[in-house]
């Protein structure tokens, strides 16, 4: 290869290699998950030039930060830079005699649109390409241009030139670009007759209602002549950096610029912990925390949350959860951070406001875990009164052995089940171990007040709760049962909730109780009437009404005293007419310290017609005073 070969290649490597993009982060204030990030181009710059676009960079991020709302939030920003080596300087002059024409890397060019002082690239494509090459830049692109004629445009891209007015001109396309701000001039057109714009800093509204929060403050009003047109549209202030270079940011401008850039970044860094799912055992203490990007003087507000509730005094970007009183399962833990910056009023999509949240799992190495595995009922055609046998399968899938399993039986109207319904009673299973399920099966006698219908015979497991478990969603199960009419024989039983058997009750005579002894008349005739007797000295032999009819318990000095607290504050409706249902319900109050020993009563009714001539009689029910 000849030596003019060698010059020749050698040349073209250095051309490929100065035409080779530099990436470089200036700024960096943390992920670029986190933070607003933007990338800087540069066009018209040559190889030898990249320290002038260092330096032109370096000089618009400081007079950019020195501006607000830009001075808040600077921690908010990462920037980068792509450095595409051009081969000539500066741009592309059309408008001028004779033309200049620059060999740039993205052809930026005066006169853009018909407009001389709109400096806009050509090479869009590479421009975009170029880009992409930074860690992010989620289109937030600025183009520096290397040339000293006043100049800037945005649209894709927010370009600008590098003379004396740099950073007027880019803050000012970076209004466009970033937050979608509209241009406040007033020329070169008359009236504006299109529809309500939709940026925030322009209007058809002659009083500028689209910003009535900030009516007042540092001269925001409406200010007829923007977008181009000297009539027929109104800006917020007379003048505004959105207006005129030299000029800050208005309030309107100000707010929108912030609002959009807190939609980017986040201000809740660090979360610790760091998985956003976690299991924490009972009892025990889980530290949560993280670090808080909004800046103090923005008055921050920190609000943490356990399911939705707001703890008290819990304000700092720590906070201690205490799992020693919690439910097991699954549970929640939130953080939020409201940045109360005085320079949003309006933030209508809420992004001053950020939320984390843990999912948390409490679990409990001494729990077990409850299921019905199985359930049936036999038979399942029953008469009122009758017995059946219930049989319920238990599983336990641990971590930890179940002992004292309660069991219970309720028969209910429909598939809600409420402590209001039949109570059937209870039964336990000694101990479930982990991995392994029991059977117990009981025998239930159904109430006589229950009328011929379809029921739900509930089973319930751990009702109560004395085994921690991390759910209960599988401890209830229901079968249907058909209920029909057991006969006209009057009965009494006991109608009190959670109560069984129904025949059985008893009071304390220190504290004193409250029974509710119902009669149950289903073929009664209307009008019958009913009185409720006691006794203290048995059954047997009984007392005889008539030939035919023996009431169940013996004529004694408690059968007295009863017929004398008729109706009182004791033996509350012991006497009455039935319902239309056939039903009687009388309430026994008895009061405490009585100075009686514990005793063995009985309770039974008889029923009378319109002229007090006995028809019936009930069965006799144990009342216990002990």
């Amino acid at each position: 290869m000849s030596f003019r070969a060698l010059a020749a290649l050698a040349t073209t490597c250095a051309m490929t290699l100065a035409q080779t993009p530099i990436v470089t982060t200036v700024l960096n204030n943390g992920t670029t998950t986190s933070r607003y990030d933007m990338v800087i181009l540069g066009d018209g710059y040559q190889a030898a030039e990249q320290t002038r676009f260092n330096q032109d960079v370096n000089t618009f991020l400081a007079g950019l930060f020195a501006k607000s709302p830009y001075s808040t939030f600077s921690i908010y920003f990462n920037v980068h830079t792509v450095f595409r080596a051009s081969v000539d300087s500066g741009a592309d002059h059309p408008d001028v005699v004779p033309p200049i024409v620059k060999n740039t890397a993205y052809s930026a060019s005066y006169n853009t649109g018909g407009t001389a002082r709109c400096l806009y690239i050509q090479n869009t494509s590479l421009a975009l390409s170029d880009a992409a090459l930074a860690p992010a830049n989620e289109s937030r692109i600025l183009v520096m241009v290397n040339d000293s004629r006043y100049g800037g445009c945005a649209s894709t891209f927010a370009v600008s030139y590098n003379g004396a007015s740099m950073v007027e001109v880019q803050s000012h396309e970076l209004g466009h670009s970033v937050a979608g701000l509209a241009d406040e001039y007033d020329y070169p057109n008359g009236l504006y007759t299109g529809t309500e714009p939709n940026q925030v800093n322009a209007t058809v509204s002659s009083v500028g209602q689209k910003w009535s929060h900030w009516w007042g403050t540092e001269g925001i009003s409406a200010f007829q002549g923007a977008m181009y047109h000297t009539t027929g549209i109104w800006r917020p202030r007379a003048d505004c950096l959105m207006r005129s270079l030299g000029q800050p940011n208005c309030a309107v401008c100000r707010e929108q610029i912030v609002r959009t850039v807190n939609g980017i970044a986040t201000t809740i860094l660090n979360p610790l912990p760091a998985s956003q799912s976690l299991t924490v055992a009972r009892p025990s203490l889980q530290v949560f925390s993280f670090t808080n990007l909004v800046p103090a003087a923005n008055n921050p507000l920190i609000t943490w949350l356990v399911d939705g509730v707001v703890q008290p005094n819990q304000n700092t970007s720590g906070m201690f959860l205490s799992t020693a009183g919690m439910t097991l399962g699954a549970h929640t833990v939130s953080v939020e951070v409201l940045d109360r910056t005085p320079l949003v009023r309006n933030d209508p999509a809420n992004v001053l406001r950020e939320t984390h949240t843990w999912n948390v799992s409490v679990t409990d190495p001494n729990a077990a875990s409850l299921r019905i595995t199985a359930n049936s009922v036999t038979p399942q055609l029953l008469l009122v009164g009758a017995e059946c046998d219930v049989a319920v399968t238990v599983a336990n899938d641990g971590p930890a052995i179940a002992n004292n399993v309660l069991i219970e039986q309720f028969l209910s109207v429909d598939t809600t089940l409420t402590t209001s319904d039949f109570y059937l009673g209870s039964g336990t299973i000694p101990q479930i171990a982990v991995g392994s399920q029991q059977s117990l099966t009981r025998r239930v006698k159904l109430p006589w007040s229950a009328v011929p219908r379809v029921y739900q015979l509930f089973t319930q497991v751990n009702r109560l709760g004395t085994i921690s478990e991390p759910s209960m969603l599988d401890n209830v199960q229901y079968r249907s049962v058909l209920v029909q009419t057991g006969g006209c024989a009057p009965k009494l039983e006991y109608r009190d909730d959670l109560h069984y058997p129904k025949d059985t009750a008893g009071v304390s005579l220190q504290s004193g109780g409250i029974v509710k002894p119902t009669v149950i008349a289903p073929c009664a005739a209307p009008g019958t009437l009913y009185l409720l007797a006691w006794t203290c000295s048995g059954t047997q032999p009984g007392l005889v009404l008539s030939p035919t009819l023996t009431l169940p318990l013996n004529f004694d000095a408690c059968t007295t005293t009863g017929l004398e607290l008729l109706n009182g504050n004791v033996f509350q409706l012991a006497f009455g007419a039935l319902a239309t249902n056939g039903l009687g319900n009388a309430t026994i109050a008895f009061p405490g310290g009585l100075s009686l020993l514990p005793t063995p009563t009985h309770l039974a009714a008889l029923l009378l017609d319109s002229s007090l001539q006995f028809v019936g009689v009930t069965n006799a029910i144990a009342f216990n005073l002990q």
